[in-house]
């Protein structure tokens, strides 16, 4: 009777839907997830006002981290991307990280040196590690550009050129049109970074299928590069983004003046993960509506290769794909809106 009961409670609950390769749990606690990290068996999702917390193994919902606020521990205009380092979680605000236990326990707070923008600042060792924007001598901005801070968050040197620039923003509705129409670039290279341990990984696609590997002070250990097959970018790609554009209520104001221009390639690479002392590198090639997953040790060696990513990548800003999804162990989990029951929903396969 007891096992039947609890059969009947998750039933109740919306948590319990699967077939063969995929469970599906709901998630009504969820309000407009940024981003989705997986680590230790916990689900942690970025919200608007805090960080929502669930268990892996049965969706359930464990709690909430943080709010809006000013005090310790509190977001002054929302969490923005989360970080799992070890045994903590930093948090990035506006100029500052939060940091707390897995728990939940706010433990501190970091204060960003430099204008870091889309990208993270992490503690890495005893030192810190950001790609932020450089202000020139002529008062220009340029970056991002890879930086070491010591303890005192003081600049130490700079490990790493320019990252791949993120698309320009659409003209607010005041500013008048341009006369004809500007190129936009539908497909951009991949750049992002990560900490695992005591090292840096860097990804930059303008190289290729390429991680180098730095240490804490920002000395090079290896560059990860392998010779991947070309994807070349089909003609009905173009057709498919015009196509949405248009149905879009923003064509006038935002599309309606662009020239949609692709390079005769996809990029090599389009996203990676640290997970459990291997790298996951995802990259454009698909077969039967999935994208190919690389599994790497951590100097790189090849250990698999897998068509399992179900989502659809976004090119014109590669950074943001790793926010939709995450990877533990053998596990590939990511959210998707379920619009029939207007509800966010998560997915682990």
């Amino acid at each position: 009777m007891s096992v039947l009961l609890g059969i009947l409670c998750i039933i109740s609950s919306g948590l319990g839907k699967s077939s063969k390769d995929e469970i599906i749990f709901t998630l009504p606690e969820v309000e407009s997830p940024r981003q989705i990290v997986v680590e230790k068996g916990r689900i942690y999702f970025v919200d608007p006002g805090n960080i929502v917390v669930y268990n892996l193994s049965d969706g359930r919902f464990l709690k909430k981290i943080g709010r809006l606020g000013q005090g310790p521990g509190e977001f002054s205009m929302g969490p923005r991307r989360l970080s799992v380092l070890g045994d903590r979680l930093i948090v990035k605000d506006v100029l500052s990280y939060e940091c707390f236990t897995l728990e939940g326990e706010h433990t501190g707070c970091i204060k960003e040196p430099e204008i870091i923008a889309f990208y993270q600042f992490l503690p890495v060792g005893r030192h810190f590690v950001g790609f932020p924007l450089l202000r020139n001598e002529d008062g220009s901005i340029s970056g991002p550009s890879g930086c070491i801070y010591d303890s005192n968050l003081m600049l130490k040197r700079e490990f790493f050129g320019e990252l791949p620039a993120f698309p320009t923003a659409p003209p607010p509705p005041s500013v008048e049109k341009p006369k004809g129409k500007s190129d936009r670039l539908l497909i951009r290279d991949y750049g992002d970074y990560k900490v695992f341990e005591d090292r840096i990984y860097v990804a930059d696609s303008s190289r290729g299928f390429s991680i180098s590997v730095f240490d804490e002070s920002g000395n090079l250990i290896r560059e990860i590069k392998h010779n991947v097959d070309k994807i070349k970018v089909p003609k009905s790609f173009v057709k498919e983004i015009v196509k949405k554009w248009k149905a879009s209520k923003d064509w006038q104001r935002r599309y309606s003046h662009f020239n949609p221009v692709v390079p005769k390639y996809f990029p090599a690479l389009i996203d990676f993960k640290i997970d459990h002392g291997q790298i996951h590198a995802l990259t454009p090639a698909k077969k039967n509506d999935l994208y190919e997953i690389v599994v790497m040790d951590l100097e790189g060696k090849i250990l698999n290769r897998e068509y399992r990513f179900p989502l659809e990548p976004n090119f014109e800003t590669p950074f943001f794909n790793g926010f939709k999804y995450d990877i533990e162990g053998d596990k590939l989990v990511w959210f998707s809106y379920n619009d029939d029951k207007e509800i966010y929903e998560l997915h682990i396969r």
